[in-house]
């Protein structure tokens, strides 16, 4: 089987970054050592290996630009390394050089902070980097030399006893031995100033009870004991709870409407606030050149019987009185792991999921909405690892306990109040509140809808944005027409960020060879069925044509399909995921909200389908929904609060910001792009 370019370069990479990084101790240059083999990312049988992915194979589906990353303006950005290696430096036990490795980077420099330090890695033959634009980017770094050894011996002493490790990528769990670094680190070779790899040591293994307790307080918070907390929530239906606790849908609001955190919103000025991010809804709009159409029912199902409520209780009139607000908690969710240091978001996301209640106070509506504020904090390891500790340090109470949901109260409230950015629309970390509901419409049949709401700079109000990662529904129709052309073009284009979740749909296709047209979305729907068998049905999903004999509508990767419409809503919230509308399901107050199996490991509500079939083994099993690779349709294994929980585990408890370790970590971090 012909062996892809793309793998022929990481060979050669992992040839040449043995070959010429040994120092001759005496003469103080490289010289030639066995090789060892190096194991970047993106070589996984489960994705790329041809033997798995039939478009591979054939040189009419390769394009000459895959693996090409295109330079960012930061001077610190760089994509995650592929391999690292250090090498200890002759007569100096207290600075090594580091070496990351890439196949496809081309910086000249870049820089990364290492314990309040910026370290410049060099690819432009200066300093100690040997060969400019070989890919290899060097660096000297501080590190007290004994203790390193002593430390890497004994993370590599826990990696081999550690078995099966369980790991991800683009979000699909399997568990195997590390495939990274076929050659363990050995102190001789150190020793000897020969350049070793790093990658593969870790502080152990995967599944275990401390990620058990990590997920279960730590990540994707549903207890009711927490999310009906009368001191913290209020319930509109009984009219119990404080209407002013610090996860009311009062108190959120009135934050977020509130541009001085020393004179915070009157209830006036929270009712002009909700009503206008409301009344979004019932008006006609283009957004992207895109026309979203109103969903009439906001007046009936939210608004009058709101103000009806109000008005008898004693509001003025065209007052909402946020007792009556008809929307429950939910969950609260940790996102630390869509962290992004050189895009803006380096300590991630917190989130707060509502649902609404019916005017009649009986039963749920098919509404859910998420507040999504980003988390305002310092980039550098230090106050990363603090924030995360917060987190991580949740799994000592039990849940629901008084202790418990104040720790939690006083994370949150980190990233809820006005004032915790001042940089921002009303000095708020809120960055966005996205709506997914079949509530509002009256239209037959009534479609799931998703929107996208941001705080303005100049209104100070919420109004609607294109839908982050979405094309608009017409790109999606799977047959030949301009519009299929127009995305299937771009979507292959853009494998090699897909293929790495790390990527964005611009509003207009306006590239070198752009067409000009508006891509992301106003509003988006799921326009087919959500879940069952894709052998038998077509479950809803994003996809250009179905056969490669028309390359121009051919999604040329079986993998850039799957991301690609992993990452768009309506894929993710339907058959891509075999998901039934929702991840986290409307319930009454009482119930507990359920999940999806792509974020719990069991098949969610609605006939879902766990392709295994075994309830009990905490993996969901999901076959891609194009039945691609057409031989042979792969399944994929989720468990995304596992996943989750791993990621911030594995933060916590790695090596502190001042090691090489931590640098290591750094510079291999993936972060992930999707947004449920």
């Amino acid at each position: 089987m012909k062996t892809s370019k793309r793998n022929l370069l990481l060979v050669f990479l992992a040839v040449v970054s043995t070959l010429l990084l040994s120092w001759d101790q005496s003469k103080h240059q490289f010289i030639f050592i066995p090789p060892f083999t190096a194991c970047p990312y993106i070589v996984n049988a489960y994705e790329e290996n041809p033997a798995f992915n039939e478009e591979m194979s054939s040189p009419a589906y390769e394009s000459e630009n895959d693996w090409i990353w295109e330079n960012q303006n930061s001077e610190s950005y760089a994509p995650p390394a592929e391999d690292v290696l250090v090498q200890r430096i002759p007569g100096d036990d207290y600075h090594m050089l580091m070496m990351a490795i890439y196949a496809d980077f081309k910086k000249p420099t870049f820089i990364k902070d290492f314990a309040g330090t910026d370290v410049r890695f060099r690819d432009d033959g200066k300093e100690f980097d040997k060969v400019a634009g070989d890919g290899i980017y060097t660096a000297k770094i501080f590190g007290d030399v004994k203790d390193f050894r002593k430390t890497a011996m004994e993370m590599d002493e826990a990696t081999k006893k550690a078995g099966p490790i369980l790991q991800f990528q683009n979000r699909a769990l399997y568990y195997g031995t590390n495939i990274c670094n076929s050659e363990p680190f050995t102190a001789e070779k150190f020793d000897a100033y020969q350049a070793v790899s790093i990658s593969n040591l870790s502080t152990g293994g995967g599944f275990n009870k401390l990620i058990d307790s990590v997920r279960k307080n730590c990540i994707f918070i549903t207890d009711l004991k927490v999310v009906e907390d009368p001191t913290r929530t209020w319930n509109p239906c009984t009219q119990t709870g404080n209407i002013d606790g610090a996860w009311s849908f009062k108190t959120l609001f009135k934050q977020l409407a509130s541009s001085d955190p020393k004179n915070l919103a009157n209830d006036s000025t929270i009712s002009a606030f909700v009503k206008n991010w409301l009344n979004n809804y019932a008006v006609r709009r283009i957004i992207n050149n895109d026309t979203v159409v109103p969903r009439t029912f906001v007046n009936d199902k939210i608004l009058n019987p709101w103000l009806s409520k109000s008005l008898a209780a004693g509001a003025p009139a065209g007052q909402l009185d946020m007792r009556f607000a008809p929307f429950k908690l939910t969950s609260i969710v940790n996102r630390f792991d869509i962290r992004e240091r050189d895009a803006g978001i380096p300590a991630g996301e917190g989130r707060f999921t509502f649902c609404l209640i019916n005017s009649a106070c009986t039963a749920p509506e098919e509404f859910t909405m998420v507040l999504e504020y980003g988390i305002n904090k310092k980039n550098n390891c230090d106050t990363l690892q603090a924030w995360a500790t917060q987190w991580f340090n949740l799994k000592n109470f039990t849940v629901g306990s008084e202790a418990y949901n104040q720790a939690l109260q006083n994370i949150t409230e980190q990233y809820t109040k006005c004032g915790q950015n001042s940089r921002k629309p009303n000095k708020n970390c809120l960055n966005t509140i996205r709506t997914n509901e079949r509530a509002l419409t009256n239209a037959i049949p009534a479609r799931w809808e998703f929107r996208q709401f941001i705080l303005s700079d100049t209104t100070h109000m919420l109004f609607e944005s294109p839908l982050h990662k979405i094309f608009q529904d017409k790109y999606n129709a799977q047959v030949d027409n301009e519009d299929v052309r127009a995305m299937v073009a771009w979507v292959n284009a853009n494998r090699s960020g897909i293929n790495k979740d790390q990527y964005d749909i611009p509003d207009v296709d306006t590239g070198a060879s752009g067409t000009g047209k508006n891509f992301t979305a106003g509003a988006a729907h799921i326009l087919d069925t959500p879940v069952g068998d894709p052998s038998v049905m077509n479950v809803y999903h994003w996809d250009g044509g179905h056969s490669k004999s028309n390359p121009a509508i051919y999604i040329k990767n079986s993998t850039t399909r799957q991301v690609f419409s992993l990452n768009s809503c309506t894929g993710c919230h339907a058959g891509e995921m075999q998901t039934f509308f929702t991840h986290v399901d409307p319930v009454f107050f009482g119930t507990q909200a359920t999940l999806s199996g792509f974020l719990t490991g069991t098949a969610g509500r609605g006939g879902a389908i766990d392709f295994d079939f075994n309830a009990t083994n905490d993996s969901f099993m999901v076959k891609d929904a194009a039945l691609r690779p057409t031989a042979s349709p792969k399944i994929r294994m989720f468990n995304d609060i596992l996943r989750r929980a791993k990621d911030l585990k594995d933060f916590v408890v790695s090596p502190p910001c001042a090691t090489p370790f931590a640098l290591r970590n750094d510079l291999m971090f993936r972060p992930v792009g999707m947004v449920h």
